[in-house]
């Protein structure tokens, strides 16, 4: 008899948890900078490997016996614009909702906040992880396709490559979670934005990787750009990841302790901030 009346209780509640999760997909993709971020992925991964792959015969053959085969089909600048791109989705997608007032409705409708941070934030890691995987699909097999003929082309079997690739798409919801959070913080559209850009670029760069000081050098490796291309880089001569290179280990846990801090922060800020 307990069980009966538990049951659906619990179905209730699941049920509950996925109207949440397709009405944040709805407002995810009710803005037109979703479709454009999203659509340009695809493009940007292929003409940023088609690019950095063209020209690597015009190099001298000393350089080329050294050649990163694996960083080659990952590029730090294209992947630097996608994770740009990422977090500029997660930050829209928080922040065009305190700023319209719509999340008053929503707040009202649902007034356990956690609960929609949660469910928002479900929806922006599986779309940018497919956005991701997408990326990092066409970056990886363009890039095969300029390098093979040339004798320079890598494939899956090489468990490297399966690191890198894995980064690469872990990458994307990395950079579009903790987007969010810098969203819900500060609610202001053009503040918001440039916080994300210099979050993703600049400060990436702020303390370089190529420092000779190792403290330096392990700081500059916890943030998600520059732990992303610890991960693809094989620390050749063509690799500029300087004298102290990352561990896989120390990366993976920048790149899973970002977006855990990111959603953490913004149920913090969310729960106990007035809209």
């Amino acid at each position: 008899m307990t069980s009966s009346i538990q049951s659906p209780s619990v179905a209730e509640h699941r049920g509950r948890f996925r109207d949440l999760c397709a009405s944040e997909g709805i407002k995810l993709f009710a803005q037109r900078s979703t479709y454009v971020l999203l659509g340009l992925t695809v493009l940007i991964a292929v003409g940023g490997a088609w690019f950095s792959s063209a020209g690597v015969h015009l190099v001298s053959a000393s350089a080329l016996a050294d050649f990163d085969r694996i960083n080659g089909s990952f590029k730090e600048g294209t992947f630097a614009f996608l994770a740009l791109a990422a977090g500029a989705i997660g930050a829209i997608s928080t922040m065009s909702e305190f700023s319209s007032g719509l999340i008053r409705t929503t707040f009202i409708a649902v007034p356990d906040r956690r609960r929609i941070v949660l469910a928002k934030a479900a929806v922006i890691a599986s779309v940018t992880s497919l956005a991701g995987l997408a990326a990092a699909t066409a970056s990886f097999v363009t890039a095969q396709s300029v390098l093979g003929p040339k004798q320079l082309g890598t494939s899956f079997g090489n468990p490297h490559v399966l690191q890198a690739f894995a980064a690469s798409v872990s990458l994307i919801p990395v950079s579009a979670i903790t987007g969010m959070f810098v969203g819900a913080l500060i609610r202001n559209p053009a503040a918001t934005l440039f916080t994300v850009f210099v979050g993703q670029s600049l400060l990436a760069d702020a303390v370089p990787r190529t420092s000779g000081n190792e403290l330096l050098a392990a700081i500059s490796d916890t943030w998600p750009r520059n732990a992303w291309y610890g991960l693809v880089s094989r620390h050749t001569v063509w690799d500029n990841d300087g004298p102290f290179p990352p561990g896989a280990l120390q990366c993976w846990a920048a790149l899973l302790a970002w977006p855990l801090l990111a959603l953490l922060l913004t149920l913090l800020v969310v729960r106990r901030r007035d809209v």
